[in-house]
């Protein structure tokens, strides 16, 4: 039986991308961009902090921004990890980093989100999200499909 891992991608508006954030919970990794755990995080931040990464953190859609609200400018990329596709929190989040916070580095989204979703990820302030490559082409289509209209006030 053939088990191939789901190849991963990002889609930033428009554009496929490859992800350049190696997730890891490795302080002595190699790479230069790297997403860290919520957990990991608040265990090393102090040695994080030493270490001079390009540093991304993932946060489960029910754990709160409170735990990095001091220290946004130590993050590149702030992914949110969607658990489930009925927690809408991520979106509230994305939306306060971005007017209350002033946060201007990238915000992803990643797991249980599905394309309908991707124009109104946009709207509250996410710039990417991470999906299976083979999937790309339906998140493209329904992006095109948007015509900025708005249902809501």
């Amino acid at each position: 039986m053939n088990l191939k891992k789901n190849f991963m991608i990002i889609i930033q508006k428009n554009k496929i991308k490859n992800n350049l954030y190696h997730k890891t919970d490795n302080l002595e990794t190699n790479k230069q961009k790297i997403l860290v755990t919520s957990n990991f995080w608040i265990e090393k931040k102090k040695e994080l902090l030493k270490k001079k990464f390009n540093l991304g953190i993932e946060l489960n859609s029910d754990d709160s921004i409170n735990i990095i609200e001091k220290d946004l400018n130590s993050f590149s990329l702030i992914q949110f990890n969607f658990i489930s596709l009925k927690d809408g929190r991520p979106f509230t989040y994305a939306r306060k980093l971005r007017e209350l916070y002033k946060f201007k580095k990238e915000i992803r989204a990643s797991g249980n989100v599905i394309p309908d979703q991707y124009i109104f990820l946009l709207r509250c302030g996410f710039d990417s999200v991470e999906i299976e490559d083979k999937k790309k082409e339906i998140w493209l289509k329904l992006l095109k499909m948007d015509k900025g209209l708005y249902y809501q006030p």
